[in-house]
């Protein structure tokens, strides 16, 4: 019954969510976000064209974090725009895109919406920190998932404190409350297909602030942010620092400080447009293999379809929803394990797997190219 229940709610949420929390399936050009009824993508996408989306996070009525001496708006919004100008600069084969490009208020869910609409290859959403402690200093960056530790669910809570300024934000967010423990708690167990490379990117970022000595890193880490939820695709929220340190908040209002950070974020970028290109050079090179008819027998598959990624926990195999699949394969990872279906000879194999795995209910199912 619980497989039943989560693929009815993949079906049609596009994600699945369980009250057990482990389950997981699915899934330069500036652009001002308008109102949230609109829809559709503002610009077709080439193919194999790599598309960021920068968030500067807040904005309008919403300050954010306030300093001493600033606010967090005003600090994302310019990191947000130097960003886009670094890699426009640095990448002019990438489409960078901007969830705002100036001081106004933009909902949640509209900024992950626009991303998903876009279709984005990376999400990066901007912020600043701000805790009790003075003292307290350094990055994080975060991807979404389960609370690991109570300031984690701090850092959760103060952002998500936006949805409140929105109008319907119980619509917007499936009734969810962010002045309630039990709310934070469900947001935390919507994750996506891509909580892997979410990860991975985080680290880039992290590993990034640390070499350039931005600040002290405090590491990747997990937690439910309404800003990430439903991403098809890597989506990271990056914590620059912490205004209540006079320090940091000195740092990141200097120009010095604000472009360090935006250089560290640069090469993380570059580190995952170099993957990016990698694996559209893959794809190519082995959907003309794919074709070609002699390919060796020895070769037992090159291709499956991932249709999740799950924290640790393993999913119940003997399940009559996922013995409906065909084939399903574990992987098994230090911190997440991977199901993949099939191994397929060619793309064409591949494709059609997982156009009926999507119609299924896998929406979020994707290809995988095997080493």
């Amino acid at each position: 019954m619980v497989s039943i229940y989560l693929k009815n709610r993949l079906k049609s949420l596009t994600f699945i969510f369980c009250l057990l929390p482990f389950f997981l399936i699915g899934s330069g050009v500036n652009i001002f976000l308008n109102s949230p009824d609109d829809s559709g993508p503002k610009n077709p996408k080439q193919k194999n064209k790599i598309r960021i989306v920068v968030d500067a996070g807040h904005g309008g009525h919403d300050p954010g974090a306030v300093g001493k001496q600033s606010k967090e708006k005003d600090l994302t919004l310019a990191m947000a725009l130097q960003l886009e100008k670094m890699i426009g600069k640095n990448h002019p084969e990438v489409e960078v895109l901007l969830t705002r490009d100036n001081d106004v208020f933009i909902p949640l869910f509209r900024r992950i919406q626009f991303a998903n609409e876009e279709k984005a290859d990376l999400f990066i959403s901007i912020h600043c920190n701000f805790i009790s402690s003075p003292s307290t200093r350094g990055t994080e960056t975060f991807v979404m998932g389960l609370h690991r530790a109570e300031e984690n669910l701090a850092v959760a809570k103060r952002e998500n404190a936006s949805i409140l300024l929105e109008h319907n934000y119980k619509e917007n967010y499936d009734g969810y409350d962010p002045n309630s423990i039990e709310g934070h708690i469900m947001m935390s167990m919507f994750q996506n297909a891509y909580l892997e490379k979410s990860i991975s990117f985080a680290a880039l970022v992290e590993n990034s602030f640390a070499k350039m000595k931005v600040s002290k890193s405090r590491g990747v880490k997990q937690a439910g942010f309404a800003v990430l939820r439903r991403a098809s695709m890597p989506a990271v929220l990056v914590e620059a620092g912490f205004l209540s340190n006079e320090d940091e908040e000195a740092f990141l209002l200097s120009d010095e400080g604000q472009s360090k950070v935006c250089n560290a974020m640069l090469e993380a970028v570059t580190d995952f447009i170099s993957q990016k290109q990698e694996e559209n050079r893959t794809v190519v090179e082995s959907k003309t293999a794919g074709t070609n008819a002699d390919i060796s027998e020895n070769n037992a598959g090159k291709y499956r379809v991932q249709i999740a990624a799950m924290k640790t926990v393993k999913a119940d195999m003997d399940s009559s929803e996922l013995r409906k699949i065909g084939q399903l394969h574990v992987v098994e990872g230090k911190d997440i394990n991977k199901y993949m279906v099939g191994d397929f000879m060619t793309m064409d194999e591949a494709q059609t797997a997982k156009e009926k795995l999507k119609k299924m209910g896998y929406t979020g199912a994707f290809l995988v190219v095997l080493p």
